[in-house]
């Protein structure tokens, strides 16, 4: 029987959505406690006596890295999936690089969820994304990925973006035209992985970039 225990502010939804998908009798998965944020689960007894704990990715008040890293010391050696709708790579790999045995999109079916919880219980690793990594060219071992740096151009472009400014505005104040803040925010997007700049903000912002 593998026992999970699930961290997620939507309870009445995805907890019971996976209490729902899976029976115990049937194919041998029991969600066994669950709670709405880090620091509940935490307190919880519970959390020590399962094989595989579910931690989704966005909780409001909760770091996911300082959560991997809170959870790594109140459970040594029990891995941790990761539950999202988050489908940026880079996103996957920030939280491999701190600890995560997998990485599962909640919108996989019913049969790839449960061979993805049987594979990570199992003490093996399940990515849905591609995995982004850096390799060392003297050793060949996977590093840690560090995140691309912002030039100072894209810097200032980034931050008016958050801050609301359109592009037109943006070009005025840098005395430029907006095919180049066009061509920037294309660059960034591919250098960041991002499909949109709504997207790329976002993920610079999450990362604490700008």
């Amino acid at each position: 029987m593998i026992k999970l225990y699930v961290i997620e502010d939507h309870e009445m939804i995805i907890v019971s959505g996976l209490r729902n998908a899976f029976r115990p009798s049937r194919d041998q998965i029991e969600v066994s406690g669950s709670a709405p944020n880090l620091l509940t689960a935490l307190i919880d007894p519970r959390l020590a006596a399962v094989d595989l704990i579910i931690l989704d990715l966005w909780i409001p008040g909760d770091d996911a890295v300082e959560s991997m890293r809170q959870l790594k010391v109140r459970s040594p050696g029990m891995p941790v999936m990761i539950f999202t709708s988050e489908d940026l790579p880079l996103w996957q790999q920030k939280m491999v690089d701190a600890g995560a045995h997998g990485f599962v999109k909640k919108n996989c079916s019913r049969e790839i969820l449960k061979l993805a919880i049987e594979t990570i219980a199992g003490g093996k690793t399940w990515y849905t994304l591609p995995l982004v990594t850096e390799t060392s060219p003297d050793t060949g071992e996977r590093k840690p990925f560090q995140f691309p740096d912002l030039t100072p151009v894209e810097t200032q472009i980034a931050v008016m973006l958050a801050n609301g400014s359109l592009h037109g505005d943006i070009a005025r104040n840098l005395h430029t035209s907006r095919t180049m803040i066009d061509n920037t925010l294309m660059a960034m997007r591919k250098k960041y992985h991002c499909r949109t700049t709504v997207e790329l903000i976002k993920f610079l912002t999450d990362t604490s970039i700008i």
